[in-house]
């Protein structure tokens, strides 16, 4: 059975746990694998997750050709803007499990100051609003 944190990891490896738009205070997103008008048009169109559909995977690293141009784009611009590795994380699932991968991502999302999460994108704690700096996965 998959876990509900498990759920909100999306195929191509981002954890929509610790996206901006799921803290959302009015009609959060509850992750790229429900379907819901409260999720970014970017991703309602996603190229990368119609193809894991399409191929009938769970994840992008699933595939025979991963990482494919779409999922080396994905991760450039996510490395660029957010510090953030796509492509590590789901090597992270593949070499370390699931679990492993949800317990190193919710130590190091943890706000500091309180019991929220920092978001990854504009580093704010669901909570208590503040900002920090998030340790990149290793």
């Amino acid at each position: 059975m998959v876990s509900h944190n498990e759920k909100m990891v999306a195929p191509c490896g981002m954890n929509c746990t610790y996206c901006y738009v799921h803290h959302k205070k009015k009609k959060p997103c509850m992750g790229c694998r429900e379907e819901s008008d409260n999720k970014p048009i970017s991703c309602r169109k996603c190229k990368i997750k119609a193809c894991v559909i399409s191929k009938n995977l769970s994840f992008c690293n699933d595939c025979d050709v991963f990482p494919c141009i779409l999922i080396k784009r994905l991760d450039k611009s996510y490395q660029k803007k957010y510090q953030e590795s796509l492509i590590k994380n789901l090597k992270t699932i593949k070499e370390r499990g699931m679990e492993s991968f949800l317990s190193l991502d919710k130590d190091r999302l943890k706000c500091p100051n309180c019991e929220g999460v920092v978001n990854i994108h504009d580093k704010i704690c669901s909570l208590c609003g503040g900002k920090f700096e998030i340790e990149s996965r290793r």
